[in-house]
């Protein structure tokens, strides 16, 4: 139990990393022409948590799933690591 949570964990950092390398870029306007979108001055939000960058209103640069990704990674991860402290108080060293 304890390995899947710490694998779960690793796995959220990565999706993290995954999600946070599609934010970098030093011309944003670039980046969204790049993927067909138009840039919005009055509509740009950036974010770290969630992670977000956006091009316009409608159009997100990280992709839709990662922080959900995140989140059910680090769910998972406490749900895991509770159930693993659980089984040692119960059980003993397990």
């Amino acid at each position: 139990m304890v390995r899947g949570a710490v694998a779960a964990v690793f796995a959220a950092f990565v999706t993290y990393g995954w999600g946070f390398s599609k934010m970098l870029s030093p011309d944003v306007g670039e980046a969204c022409a790049a993927r067909g979108q138009t840039w919005d001055a009055w509509e740009y939000r950036s974010s770290l948590f969630p992670l977000s960058r956006t091009c316009n209103a409608r159009f997100d640069l990280v992709p839709p799933y990662v922080n959900p990704s995140i989140c059910a990674l680090l769910a998972l991860a406490v749900v895991l690591t509770a159930i693993a402290a659980l089984k040692r108080l119960r059980w003993g060293k397990t």
